[in-house]
């Protein structure tokens, strides 16, 4: 039987950190977490005790922090509620250790839990505390660490000490992305581990300006010379996420009144705070006046902003060090003030601060989403070529990337935050499932996985993405999953047209290998991919489902074929090796493949159009997104011709559909037309 298919839609009846960052807010946002990455790479520090101690759930951290400049100098006491996940007679904080080399890193001075104070051992950059009596599961205990010291970031550049570069003022910040909390504050060092909520109290000379997290509740200034700022987030919070950042700050706000579908959410005018160096302001005030729209588009694309009770802003930091979307408060270095790094950091606040990669390997539900928001903002603004131009510049690193988006080894920060892979490729990712989907389909999976209950203020790795897209595409997209986050390359295609002798007909023959030809996951990629069919006629436009790495397709064609494009719109990652016109083949076995299907979409009924040029039996099959049959229509056809047929849908639920025209042939060929 040769098989033609037809897919239809039914309506419901009612570092690349190398690169300016200024141009790129993927490369800025790299830059933040990678800028001292060779030096982690050759250090002992590297990772000891990922993912934290698996016996405790942090649920609250305060930290109240007194810090000099020069001398450079932390003392801390950390305030942490915790719960046991299993009976315990100890457990451990990660905090990295004073070094001997270096006299860098914290002291441990007391822990208490009260009054009472607890026995401790600090070494190999974990602090093990052993309360008074065994914690039973689910038991609660609140403690609070005193310590002080320099924080060791020669690693990471997570603590840092600097000047202005024009002025030399002084200015302190964090960026503690993926492993530097530990730097500065005792925590469970795992992004999954959330904590319900958080306060940072910065006290320090009175010519800083201290920001933190959430709001500002009070400011008070001490005898001694000093101010305290006292910060207060209420909602969930990752430790990577908590930061500080101080120096002789302009604030700057930008307020927005935001809407969703057209109406104004009740009671919502979202502070917008710029904290940035006095010298700096005048430069960067343009793109910071663009902010109110990139949060109102953002908005309209994932739902309401996830800390409305709160604020946004932006911290100046220092050169070379990109962005770094701290929740409530991205941190920013002057390059990156610009309105495409600011709609990736700001991306962030809902996929990154909101919804938090559970393990570092899944950092593409991080980064890729920010990423794929600079191509969502670029298309704001300059349409569709606007969009297709950031595509363009996502594929070209995409297609250096090595291995698999899921990141295998995550030892290495710069293996983690690869801008090929994390960022482009992620980013491309998202574009080939809109692809698929289709817009409305799309973005309404990523306003669904920004809402769900399941992951909304907590942790997510891809099969909880994956779940959400299946749920509301109604398809199954393990084999899209599959191939493009835990498999590797790309495809390479190779087309051969050969017009159908005596038909308005042509046949494809698509051959496809991997990019990486040693790769076995996948051999083949199994991909929906348009065929744009040239001729002095007209173009037709067809969508073949090639799942096989040779395959030919009969599509219908407006006249003599002149060329063939493969994915002309950029849909798929993928190269074109060539793409051959073959003479003029005879068809022995004509099939039924001028075939027109309408309305389409539609509610009711379905009428078929088509011509055959073979007696026998004929039958229409209708199935739906899971391959199960809905319909069927079966008669014997007397004669070649034209014939017009019709299929009541009455009663279908709303989606999509595959109609099948079968008749007498060996040969099954696969089309698939998005009418």
């Amino acid at each position: 039987m040769r098989s033609l298919y037809i897919l239809f839609l039914l309506l419901p009846v009612i570092a690349k950190a190398q690169l300016d960052a200024a141009s790129d807010g993927g490369a800025a946002c790299q830059l933040s977490k990678v800028r001292y990455a060779d030096r982690l790479a050759a250090s002992p520090k590297a990772r000891i005790a990922y993912a934290g101690d698996p016996t405790i759930d942090v649920t609250y951290y305060g930290l109240d922090l007194s810090l000099t400049h020069t001398p450079n100098y932390l003392r801390g006491a950390a305030t942490i509620t915790l719960k046991s996940t299993t009976t315990i007679s100890s457990f451990f904080l990660d905090l990295n250790s004073t070094t001997a080399t270096t006299g860098e890193g914290l002291r441990v001075d007391s822990v208490k839990a009260g009054a009472q104070k607890l026995s401790f051992q600090h070494a190999q950059n974990q602090l093990t505390i052993n309360p008074a009596q065994t914690l039973t599961t689910g038991q609660a205990i609140t403690l609070t660490v005193y310590y002080q010291g320099i924080p060791n970031s020669r690693n990471q550049g997570s603590f840092v000490f600097g000047k202005h570069e024009i002025t030399n003022d002084p200015v302190i910040w964090s960026l503690s992305e993926p492993y530097g909390a530990p730097d500065w504050f005792p925590c469970k060092d795992s992004p999954g581990d959330k904590a319900d909520s958080s306060a940072v109290s910065v006290t320090a000379p009175t010519q800083f300006v201290s920001v933190s997290n959430g709001l500002l509740t009070r400011t008070i200034d001490n005898p001694n010379g000093t101010r305290t700022y006292h910060w207060r987030n209420s909602y969930p919070i990752a430790q990577y996420l908590i930061s500080i950042a101080l120096t002789n700050y302009m604030r700057y706000d930008t307020p927005v009144s935001l809407t969703t579908g057209g109406v104004a959410l009740d009671g919502v005018n979202l502070p917008i705070m710029h904290y940035i160096y006095p010298e700096t302001l005048a430069r960067v005030k343009g793109s910071l006046d663009q902010t109110p729209a990139i949060l109102q588009l953002l908005t309209d694309r994932f739902g309401p902003y996830p800390f409305l009770r709160e604020k946004y802003g932006h911290a100046q930091i220092g050169v070379n060090t990109g962005g770094m979307e701290h929740q409530t408060i991205s941190s920013m270095e002057e390059r990156a003030l610009t309105p495409s790094v600011i709609a990736h950091e700001l991306t962030h606040q809902w996929f990154g601060d909101k919804i938090t990669c559970r393990e570092w390997q899944h950092i593409w539900l991080n980064e890729g989403f920010a990423s794929y928001a600079e191509a969502i903002y670029a298309e704001s603004v300059d349409g569709q070529a606007g969009y297709q131009t950031a595509i363009a510049d996502f594929m070209t690193p995409a297609r250096l990337a090595v291995g698999s988006v899921y990141v295998q080894n995550i030892t290495n920060t710069a293996n983690i935050f690869s801008y090929n892979r994390t960022y482009a490729k992620g980013a491309t990712v998202l574009h080939m499932l809109r692809g698929i989907v289709g817009d409305e389909t799309f973005f309404a999976i990523l306003r669904t996985y920004a809402a769900s209950p399941t992951v909304a203020y907590k942790s997510a790795v891809t099969d909880d993405f994956q779940a959400i897209a299946e749920q509301v595409s109604g398809r199954k997209l393990d084999y899209f999953f599959q191939q493009w986050i835990y498999g590797q390359g790309y495809p390479v295609y190779k087309a051969t047209a050969s017009p159908i002798n005596g038909a308005k007909t042509v046949a494809i023959r698509l051959e496809q290998q991997n990019a990486i030809t040693t790769a076995t996951n996948p051999a083949s990629f199994t991909m929906p991919v348009q065929l744009q069919i040239q001729s002095a006629a007209g173009d037709t436009i067809v969508t073949v489902f090639n799942d096989q790495a040779n395959q030919t397709f009969v599509v219908p064609t407006k006249g003599t074929v002149t060329g063939v494009l493969v994915d002309p719109n950029n849909l798929l990652l993928k190269t074109v090796e060539s793409v051959i016109l073959s003479p003029i083949t005879a068809l022995s076995e004509p099939a039924a493949t001028t075939l027109r299907v309408y309305p389409n979409p539609t509610a009711e009924t379905l009428t078929v159009d088509f011509s055959t040029r073979l007696a026998g039996p004929i039958s229409l099959r209708l199935t739906n997104a899971l391959g199960q049959q809905v319909r069927l229509l079966t008669e014997s056809i007397l004669r070649a011709g034209d014939y017009t047929r019709t299929l009541s849908i009455h009663g279908l639920a709303a989606g999509r559909y595959i109609l099948t025209v079968d008749e007498q042939n060996g040969q099954t060929n696969r089309v698939v037309l998005i009418r």
